[in-house]
């Protein structure tokens, strides 16, 4: 069924070589020896583990983006939006909190799919069930003021990577904050100002002007003498 054969031995068709790209979940792995009419189809690996045969129109067109494991977890989410209750009478902002991360890490058409899913951010197999996201949220100290964060900016959301911290918080750990590890600590400059004790600005100077890093770039700012 995913016998691969040579693109230079299907005669008279005029396509594309598609072998080693990839449309979504699925990366080509060469033409298939499989044909109907006109219709050329090529071996796929899907992100999941599973092979799969697709057409050039359907890969091309973006109709078709797995083997069929991406439709059977959005199946499971919406199973999981009729059952579970929270959203009875109006969705609550937990489960708001939850749908907003499965959109955007999952779904092209999210305006903030690019900064998420397009550049790899997953959740977690264990929370595409909003239950077990749920019974994690409480029992880590969840309230409706508090918002979900990514310990590391760069990997998953699950539960070893993630914590409930404020808005203000939140807005200070985005890509482009700088993070300094010192003294097997990791913080941003205002954290290690209010850490420290040391003027924010003067950090920020120290870092970006004069290119400071620890331990000089946390040394006491020393008081200038007043002549007599």
């Amino acid at each position: 069924m995913f016998e691969i054969i040579d693109v230079h031995e299907r005669k008279g068709n005029r396509f594309d070589n598609l072998t080693g790209q990839r449309f979504d979940r699925l990366t080509v792995l060469g033409l298939s020896a499989r044909k109907s009419g006109r219709k050329s189809y090529w071996v796929c690996q899907c992100e999941c583990g599973n092979k799969h045969l697709a057409r050039s129109d359907s890969l091309k067109s973006g109709k078709l983006r797995s083997c069929g494991c991406l439709k059977k977890e959005q199946d499971s989410i919406n199973l999981v939006r009729t059952s579970h209750g929270d959203t009875i009478g109006g969705e609550n902002r937990l489960h708001k909190t939850w749908n907003g991360m499965i959109q955007r890490t999952t779904n092209p058409k999210n305006k903030s799919f690019n900064r998420y899913g397009g550049r790899g951010i997953k959740v977690c197999d264990e929370w595409l069930k909003y239950t077990n996201f749920k019974d994690w949220a409480i029992s880590h100290g969840y309230d409706d003021s508090l918002t979900i964060e990514r310990i590391d900016v760069n990997n998953m959301y699950c539960p070893d990577n993630c914590t409930w911290i404020t808005v203000k918080e939140q807005a200070i750990n985005r890509r482009s904050t700088v993070w300094i590890e010192w003294n097997g600590k990791r913080k941003n400059i205002k954290q290690w100002s209010d850490t420290l004790g040391i003027n924010y600005g003067t950090l920020h100077s120290r870092y970006y002007r004069s290119g400071m890093r620890p331990p000089e770039l946390f040394e006491p700012v020393k008081n200038k003498k007043i002549p007599r």
